[in-house]
Formats: structure tokens, sequence, C-alpha cells
């Protein structure tokens, strides 16, 4: 596309792009956020009236199962360093499941207590996460310092927890781990299934209204969560 004109792109132009790239299901995703946000830019500035990215589409089996959880011993050493920025956010990504690039746009309403975002892909956008309680006072702090959940880039903080980890004595675990990490902890302490899925965005996509997400209420998905203990 580089050489087209911006207002030429249609839909079609972007959906070739997206079926022909080789990469892992994440990378598309983060391909696709792309195309969203460019074209919120573009009809912000009267560049273009229509967001023809609305209905781009990944056609490919998400490949999300692949992944290490952190264990209870990793949890509790680091639930020890809490205090520590990084530390803090491994933790914050461990106990609500999305992907780390959705944390540089998602919303976060600490008054209802839920995180709202998600990349738009076949699995739905924009779901809502109850902030499990034991996080929050992390979330808290880290908005009060920073405004932001992820200040930094992807690149740099991979590189920070990279190193955090192998000063603690933890096992090099990507940012996706902790995503895998959430649904472990989800199925270890018998969080309903169709509400773990739901938080992950497996299924059940949909927008919401009103705080309700999949017929679910926060409220029910709150009390789902708090079924996870952490290892404080």
């Amino acid at each position: 596309l580089h050489n087209k004109p911006f207002v030429s792109l249609r839909h079609s132009d972007l959906q070739k792009v997206v079926d022909a790239c080789p990469l892992k299901h994440a990378s598309l995703e983060i391909i696709v956020s792309l195309f969203h946000q460019m074209y919120a830019f573009a009809v912000r500035e009267g560049l273009c009236d229509k967001d023809y990215s609305a209905n781009v589409k990944i056609n490919i089996d998400d490949d999300d199962e692949h992944g290490v959880p952190f264990t209870d011993k990793d949890l509790r050493i680091l639930w020890k360093h809490q205090e520590d920025p990084v530390v803090e956010f491994i933790l914050i990504m461990c106990y609500s499941g999305f992907r780390i690039s959705a944390y540089k746009t998602m919303t976060v309403d600490l008054e209802h207590r839920y995180f709202q975002g998600g990349i738009k892909t076949k699995a739905g956008k924009n779901r809502i996460v109850p902030i499990h309680p034991d996080i929050f006072p992390l979330v808290q702090r880290r908005l009060e310092r920073s405004k932001e959940l992820l200040p930094n880039s992807v690149f740099d903080f991979r590189k920070s927890m990279y190193a955090k980890l192998s000063e603690l004595g933890i096992t090099r675990h990507t940012p996706h781990d902790c995503r895998h990490t959430f649904s472990w902890l989800c199925e270890h302490y018998c969080v309903n299934e169709n509400d773990r899925k739901r938080m992950l965005g497996h299924s059940f996509s949909g927008d919401i209204t009103n705080g309700t997400y999949g017929h679910r209420t926060v409220e029910e998905l709150t009390r789902e969560i708090c079924k996870i203990q952490s290892c404080r």
C-alpha cells in the first residue's frame, strides 16, 4: 500500500494485506489495530469520510494457546516485589489477561473497577474485565504515577521485563505468558468457563452496552474473577 494515496484505499486493499501476511495471529491483530488508528486519525482530520478498516477481519485461527504460565512460586516472588514498577505491570497483566498491546489504548474505569479494551478481531472488541481486588491498588498507583498503564513502548517494556525476571531468578517469560497465566488462574480456581472465554476475548463477541457484556453484568464477572486467589 506504500505508494498508494491514503484516500484511494478501500476495504479490499486492507483485507488483502492481512490475508497475505504470513505472521502469527497476535501480529495480525497489531496490523489491524494500526489500520483502525490510522482511520481514526484520518476521519478526525478530514482526510477521508469513511473508515474502510472497520470490517477488516483476521481469517486464520487464533494461535493464542501457545505459552507458558508463571508458576505459583513465580507469582509469590512477584508479589514480594510488587512495589517495583516492572513487576507491578507484570502482575496487572497476569490478573487481567489482555494482550500487552491492548494496555496502550484501553479504558480503565476505577469507579466501577473494570478494564475495557481489546483489539477488534473475530473474537470481538472492547471486552470488559473486572479489576481483580488484589491488583486494584497497583492499577491506582500506576495511573497516579504515569497517567497510563503502559507509558513506554511494548519493545522497551519487554526488555525491562526480561531483565527484571532474570534479576529475580525467575525463568524467562514473555508478556504473552501473562495472558496464559490469567487463563490458568481462571481454570485453577474454577472460574466459569464461558466467563473465562469472555474475559480472554475467545468468544461471545459483540458490543458492550450499559456495562453488560455477553448477557453478563460487570458484577457477575467480578464475582467470578474474585474466585482467583493471589499468592500475596
